[in-house]
C-alpha cells in the first residue's frame, strides 16, 4: 500500500483566493509575489482594480519556471480571473468560465462556475488532458462555490465532497504524484460591521478595501473576514477606536501587517483588519452594525487548512500551504 501524507498547514493572510492561490503556486509569501489581496486600491489615483492581472505578480510561478527548463506545464482553473493571475509563461492554460473548443468537443461543456457539478468538470478535464499525456507539471484551482452556500454536515455538501472524491480517485488511478492544498477555509458569518461609519463616529474619513472583493459576488457578497483602511489622517485614534469595537479581532499598521504576514508593504492600507470569526468586514446600507447570513472566509480563522498528498512527504516544522509544490518536488527528487 503507498503510504502518503495527511496534515493541516497555515494559508496566507488575508485569507482570500487570489493571495493564498499565488503563494502556492510560486512557493512563496506575498512580500514576494506581490498579490496582497482580490483587489488592489491605488491612493496615488483613486482607482481600485480587480487584482487578476499578471502585471501585478512579481515571481515567478512554478509553471513558468518549469516551462523554462524544457517541461510542460498546464493551468486549469474554473475561474477566468485566476487563468488570467496565474497562467503567465505556462505551456498552456483554460478555465471552465471560458473553455477553449477543443475541450468543450472532447470532455462536454462545462456546468455554470455557480454550481456543484463545475468543479467534477474540472476535474474530469484534467483526467482527459492527463490521459492523452505529455504534460510534466500541472496546476488545477477549483471554485469554493458549494462551501460558501452549504456547512460541511449538509447534505448537498456531502453530496459535493462525494463527487469531488470520486473525481480525484480517477486523477489517482493516472499514477501521478498528487498534491491538494486549500487556498482557505471557511465559516459562518452573521454579523457585518462597517468600519467606515464606525470611524467617521469618531471624526475620522476613511476608505475600506473589502480584501475579498472581486468579480464573483455570487460566492460571498463581496463580505468577508479582513479589510485594508486607508485613512486621511488620524491613524492613532482610528486604531483605539477598532481596538474596544465589537467584531475586530486586530488591527495591525501597514508596518506591523507587512512584517507579521509577509505582506508587500506598498500594496496595503495604512490599516489591515481582521474580523472575529463570526464577523464580516463592509459597508452597510443603515448602520454599523447589521445582521448578515453568510459563509465567508479572510479573517485568521480560516487560516487553518489541509494538505493532503500520495507521496510521503518530509515532515515541516511550520508549514503552509505555498510549501506544496517544494516538498513535492523534494520527495519526488527533482532537481531545482
Amino acid at each position: 500500500m503507498m503510504a502518503g501524507t495527511s496534515e493541516t498547514c497555515r494559508a496566507m493572510t488575508p485569507t482570500v483566493t487570489n493571495v493564498n492561490n499565488a503563494s502556492i503556486i510560486t512557493g512563496v509569501y506575498p512580500e514576494a509575489h506581490g498579490i496582497s489581496a482580490n483587489s488592489y486600491y491605488d491612493p496615488a489615483t483613486g482607482v481600485e482594480v480587480f487584482m487578476d492581472s499578471p502585471s501585478f505578480l512579481n515571481h515567478p510561478t512554478w509553471l513558468e519556471a518549469e516551462a523554462r527548463r524544457g517541461r510542460r506545464t498546464l493551468l486549469i482553473t474554473v475561474k477566468d480571473k485566476l487563468l488570467r493571475l496565474l497562467s503567465r509563461g505556462a505551456t498552456d492554460s483554460f478555465s471552465a468560465e471560458r473553455p477553449p473548443g477543443w475541450i468543450v468537443e472532447e470532455v462536454g461543456e462545462p456546468p455554470s462556475i455557480y454550481s456543484s457539478e463545475v468543479n467534477t468538470w474540472i476535474l474530469k478535464a484534467a483526467c482527459h488532458v492527463l490521459r492523452k499525456g505529455g504534460w510534466d507539471v500541472v496546476y488545477i484551482s477549483t471554485t469554493d462555490y458549494v462551501p460558501h452556500k452549504y456547512p460541511p454536515e449538509s447534505p448537498e455538501a456531502m453530496d459535493y465532497m462525494s463527487q469531488l472524491d470520486e473525481g480525484l480517485e480517477r486523477l489517482f488511478e493516472l499514477d501521478v504524484a498528487l498534491g491538494l492544498v486549500a487556498d482557505h477555509g471557511m465559516n459562518r458569518k452573521r454579523v457585518n460591521l462597517d468600519l467606515v461609519r464606525l470611524l467617521e463616529e469618531g471624526g475620522i474619513e476613511a476608505r475600506l478595501l473589502a480584501t475579498i472583493r472581486d468579480e464573483h459576488p455570487v460566492h460571498h457578497m463581496n463580505l468577508g473576514g479582513s479589510a485594508y483602511l486607508y485613512l486621511r489622517g488620524g491613524l492613532e485614534r482610528a486604531r483605539e477606536i477598532l481596538a474596544s469595537a465589537e467584531g475586530v479581532e486586530m488591527a495591525l499598521t501597514r508596518s506591523e501587517a507587512a512584517a507579521r504576514f509577509r505582506l508587500p508593504a506598498g500594496r496595503i492600507g495604512d490599516l489591515l483588519v481582521l474580523a472575529d470569526v463570526d464577523y464580516t468586514l463592509g459597508r452597510n446600507s443603515r448602520s454599523i452594525y447589521e445582521d448578515v447570513e453568510i459563509r465567508s472566509h479572510g479573517s485568521l480563522h480560516e487560516a487553518e487548512v489541509p494538505l493532503i498528498s500520495s507521496l510521503r512527504l518530509e515532515p515541516a516544522g511550520e508549514a503552509y500551504n505555498k510549501d506544496l509544490f517544494s516538498r513535492l518536488t523534494s520527495s519526488l527528487r527533482i532537481p531545482r
